[in-house]
């Protein structure tokens, strides 16, 4: 379901070497992959509401700090929180799955936490930024996108070509919703890009590495984080960037809000699930104190499961079709 939506645009003259890997996912349906594209390449997301999504992915970095990144890939766990921001933002509000034999099973994503309409959204460690341009479009009301200030995503212009390309210059056109006639167009908010470090409070110019950006943002409605987990070390520097940029709610004035600040955090067991747990152990750990509103797994068909952070006896080739999602708030 979810790879099915990538495809990778043939060169005007494609060789022969080309045209076969690009009909790879079709000729060896069991084997997943959780990244996509190759370093500097372009790939096609096909959004069910926007259609055609082109995104370059950044060129693979010179320099060892930016190749510690993983920017140089698409990952799944961007394009299932995509679908879950669309998802969610959308009046229909139910994506689909194909059970195999023509049946067809609704995702719900819970509108409470996935609907980005009206919010101001941050995503972590962009790479080519697909969430935030999906939040972007769906109507949020800013979209503020960050990777670390060495990631090739900004170095190379990568997050800003895709936002121009997919943003900018079709908001110029007037370009609609290609895919639904029962919802008007979402005029999009700004988008920003910054190079930010996980665990500070400085936000930095994109191109400019080291030189402060004038205008600081100060708090988010929703944290969008996907496969940013696999790095066991930042853990509690990604806690302590949700705690300090996570909009605080204010009881006293909406005791019963239908809505409320949370984290969108999606993400594969590409180093085990050994660290994907550590990182809900430190969001629990950490002063200030998050906890998992809901979490569970969901694999590239759309199935979901409990979220299981110990699971003996499955392989690397298993865990590789699974992510977790998990929403976590302010306890």
């Amino acid at each position: 379901m979810f790879p099915s939506r990538i495809t990778t645009p043939l060169p005007s003259d494609p060789q022969s070497e080309d045209i076969f890997s690009s009909a790879l996912s079709s000729l060896f349906t069991d084997v997943v992959q959780n990244n996509h594209g190759v370093p500097g390449g372009h790939l096609i997301y096909h959004s069910p509401r926007f259609g055609k999504i082109d995104l370059r992915i950044p060129q693979y970095p010179h320099v060892e700090e930016g190749r510690r990144l993983f920017a140089h890939y698409l990952w799944n766990a961007a394009v299932i929180a995509a679908d879950g921001l669309e998802t969610a933002s959308s009046d229909e509000g139910l994506g689909s799955h194909s059970d195999g034999h023509g049946a067809q099973e609704a995702l719900e994503w819970e509108k409470r936490y996935w609907d980005v309409r009206g919010k101001r959204i941050l995503e972590l460690g962009a790479g080519t930024a697909l969430p935030s341009i999906i939040s972007a479009r769906s109507g949020a009301l800013s979209a503020t996108i960050t990777d670390h200030p060495s990631s090739p995503a900004l170095t190379t212009g990568a997050i800003a070509q895709n936002v121009r390309t997919n943003i900018t210059e079709r908001s110029e056109s007037g370009e609609a919703d290609t895919k639904s006639s029962s919802t008007s167009p979402s005029k999009s908010g700004p988008v920003d890009i910054f190079g930010y470090t996980w665990g500070t409070t400085t936000m930095y110019m994109p191109s400019r590495y080291g030189k402060r950006a004038e205008q600081q943002p100060i708090d988010f409605d929703r944290i969008v984080i996907a496969d940013c987990l696999w790095m066991r070390s930042q853990h509690v520097n990604l806690v302590r960037t949700i705690l300090h940029y996570l909009r605080r709610e204010d009881r006293s004035q909406h005791p019963a809000s239908p809505t409320e600040s949370c984290a969108l955090v999606v993400a594969g067991f590409h180093t085990g699930r050994e660290t994907v747990r550590h990182f809900f152990e430190a969001a629990e750990d950490v002063t200030g104190h998050l906890r998992a509103a809901e979490i569970f797994e969901i694999d590239v068909n759309g199935l979901r499961r409990p979220w299981g952070p110990v699971r003996t006896g499955e392989n690397k080739d298993q865990a590789q079709r699974w992510c977790v999602v998990a929403v976590l708030v302010r306890r």
